[in-house]
């Protein structure tokens, strides 16, 4: 007889008695576990060894505290979005700026894969052998410089972690290779070191180039992307040919045998162990200065000799009997001691005579032409100069021009093209004019102009144009115009017009009031049918109706004040639409609309009626979509026929859905098929229950199979007496 058979949860008869028993009435002892003496405790105490840090399981993930937990506490989340159970564990992984909760593995996987999982990732007791990866906190898998198993040497600070290739070579033996199949790198940038001070490897074998920084050492080169490679204070030695472009050396160069012929170049100098350096046939050129006692130079028999000499008396004398400078500049501090001089140019301490010029040569010196006692300076020709300093009456007849200033008769002009006049005084004196003064050209220039313009206007007769004048008083009569009083204490403001004030004589700025008369304004009348163009505040018969535009689509806007603290809009009376929404949605008027809407809360004592979910046929977390700022928001699935509430995080089922049926058996049925989906979406996802009708409902114990989503397949061994059997599905 199977368990299917048994349709009561009690089986009564005179070798049994009406007792439940519970794990812990089971003795169950072993070695493995002190202390444990029946199957509660042996199961308490394993759980306690693979769960050290188990807290209470939750909900959802949404559920799992946020604070309070200690680093490896371990929940179980008995729905973490696919209707199945996952473990979490709180972990700070690196990385990470805070701890956080990491889902370690779903618990619906299958029972080996648990058990393996809860050595393998629960515990983390080995590193697993095939690669384990590890998740994030939404349980995505984790990729990058962190993802993957952590190998820890130690548990302390300074202890290592050592790898050797086998356990067969003994202490110090190397036959093995501890091997890398994937490149090897640290995980921060020039932070770590391979090997040490005292610990180094003993050969580096690399198959292409080293990479250090800058530097770049390949077979046969030896670069740096600086375009510079230094060695520092260190020696280079080398059996080979040095070749490059250029050779910097600190101290010295020394080329030849060793055996005290060689040449030795070092800064300054150039020497020969031999006593002598011969430059063959080449020539020998230098841009500094060239030291010898005497020099010899000798070409096609003639002979060049420049001699330091005697103490008194250097010389320079050639076999020809004479020199030649050619066309070069001869330039001396001393005595020139020469006969006649025929020189294109001739110097004379700082006075230089150049073709036709005479001219000084020291920075800002001066030139003197002074004549002898009461002689004169006499000048014949006419005289072009840069400036003069004179002493005295200057009397010029014709035209006299300074910069761009021209003195000609009675006009003083500007000789630049569009050049200004300046008249200057020094500090605090003014321009005096003695005379009246007018423009050459009537109605063709301005006085002060835009960005210079005059500060205060002094007059004291009338403004004029040839035809009319401005009078003074009238003028004056304009002065108290930006103030509402004579006395200008209070000043003008927005919406002032200007009446005449006969008191002060003047004209001042006011608000009108009592100086217009509605009744004046032409065009409207002090009746409301003169202004139905507004709204009356008052209230207006027939009632009114308030347009926010003339335009399509303009809006109406209501605000309660312009005031940044904000009121209230406060509604009196029943508020509703100007039609009534037809049945299928074609007509009416919405409340809010999708961007923007109302997003805050409706506070109501009444009822809604009609009121309807939103429709949606596609999966609610992506139709609308969930946020945390739309928790409790109502959807209707219209084609799983179900209600949704938004969670924050996602949609979850609002209410069940519930199929109850009575199924007849005949006394001989042992399978029926019942169809669910008149009421049940997808009966694989539903909890299922037979009862007995006529025995207050007792449940029966029987073969209940979701064949399908619409189908439900009842099947028992024994076959049920005749009658009905109510069928509960529930999703």
């Amino acid at each position: 007889m199977s368990i299917h058979e048994h349709q009561r949860f009690q089986i009564w008869n005179p070798g049994q008695h009406p007792y439940r028993h519970n794990l812990a009435e089971f003795s169950y002892v072993s070695e493995a576990l002190p202390g444990v003496t029946n199957v509660e405790s042996a199961l308490n105490w394993i759980l306690a060894v693979l769960y050290p840090n188990a807290q209470d399981s939750v909900a959802d993930v949404a559920s799992l505290p946020a604070a309070g937990n200690t680093i490896n506490d371990y929940r179980v989340v008995t729905d973490d979005g696919d209707g199945k159970a996952a473990s979490y564990r709180w972990e700070q992984r690196e990385g990470d700026a805070s701890a956080k909760w990491y889902k370690i593995y779903d618990m619906d996987w299958g029972m080996s894969t648990i058990l393996s999982n809860v050595l393998n990732q629960t515990n983390e007791v080995y590193v697993y052998k095939h690669g384990i990866d590890q998740r994030d906190s939404s349980g995505t898998i984790i990729t990058g410089t962190y993802a993957g198993q952590h190998i820890y040497g130690g548990a302390s600070a300074n202890t290592n972690l050592t790898l050797e290739a086998n356990a067969g070579d003994g202490v110090g033996a190397e036959s093995g290779y501890v091997q890398t199949v994937n490149t090897f790198r640290p995980v921060s940038d020039n932070a770590l070191d391979l090997g040490t001070s005292g610990e180094q490897f003993q050969t580096l074998y690399l198959g292409t180039s080293a990479i250090v920084d800058t530097l770049t050492v390949a077979p046969a080169s030896i670069t740096d992307s600086s375009g510079a490679i230094s060695f520092g204070d260190e020696n280079l030695s080398t059996t080979g040919t040095f070749t490059g472009l250029t050779g910097y050396f600190t101290s010295s160069l020394e080329v030849g045998p060793l055996a005290g012929s060689a040449i030795i170049l070092s800064p300054g100098s150039i020497t020969d162990e031999t006593g002598s350096i011969s430059f063959g046939n080449e020539n020998l050129s230098t841009t500094g200065t060239l030291g010898s006692n005497t020099i010899t130079i000798t070409d096609s028999g003639n002979t060049l000799i420049l001699s330091a000499g005697a103490a008194t008396q250097s010389t320079i004398t050639s076999s020809l009997g004479q020199i030649s400078f050619v066309d070069e500049n001869l330039v001396s501090t001393g005595t020139l001691d020469i006969g006649n001089i025929t020189s294109t140019q001739v110097n004379a301490d700082n006075v230089r005579l150049d073709g036709n010029t005479l001219s000084i040569t020291d920075t800002d010196g001066n030139l003197t032409i002074s004549a002898n006692g009461s002689g004169v300076v006499d000048v014949t020709s006419a005289m072009t100069t840069i400036g003069q300093t004179v002493t005295g009456t200057v009397d010029i007849t014709g035209q006299l021009d300074v910069d761009n200033l021209r003195l000609n008769g009675n006009t003083l002009s500007s000789t630049d093209t569009d050049g200004n006049i300046i008249l200057d005084p020094n500090g605090s004196g003014l321009i005096e004019l003695g005379a009246a003064t007018y423009p050459e050209t009537t109605s063709s220039w301005d006085l002060g102009k835009s960005g210079n313009v005059w500060n205060d206007l002094w007059i004291d007769g009338n403004i004029q144009d040839g035809s009319n004048a401005f009078l003074i008083s009238e003028l004056m009569a304009l002065r108290n115009v930006m103030y509402r009083a004579a006395d200008r204490l209070t000043g003008v403001q927005d919406g002032d017009c200007l009446f005449y004030d006969s008191a002060s004589g003047t004209w001042l700025a006011d608000h009108p009031d009592t100086e217009i008369a509605h009744s004046e304004i032409s065009g409207l009348t002090t009746t409301d049918a003169g202004h139905t163009q507004f709204v009356m505040l008052a209230g207006r018969s027939g009632g009114q109706t308030i347009h926010g535009g003339t335009d399509a689509s303009d809006n109406l806007t209501l605000e309660s004040t312009a005031n940044a603290t904000k009121g209230q809009i406060i509604l009196v009376n029943t508020i509703r639409p100007e039609t009534t929404c037809a049945a299928d949605d074609s007509t009416g008027v919405d409340i809010g609309d999708s961007t923007p809407y109302f997003i805050r809360h409706v506070y109501s004592h009444g009822q809604f009626f009609g009121l309807r979910l939103q429709n949606i046929t596609t999966d609610p977390d992506t139709d609308p979509g969930s946020s945390a700022n739309t928790i409790g928001r109502l959807v209707y699935h219209t084609t799983e026929k179900k209600a949704y509430v938004d969670t924050g995080s996602g949609y979850i089922t609002l209410g069940v859905s519930k199929h109850i049926e009575d199924v007849a058996f005949n006394g001989s049925d042992t399978v029926k098929n019942v169809d669910v989906s008149a009421n049940i979406t997808d009966a694989r996802n539903a909890q299922i229950q037979l009862c007995d009708n006529t025995n207050d409902y007792e449940r029966i114990y029987c073969s209940l199979k979701a064949t399908s989503a619409s189908n439900v397949r009842i099947t028992v061994e024994t076959p049920l007496p005749a009658g009905n059997y109510r069928l509960i599905v529930m999703e």
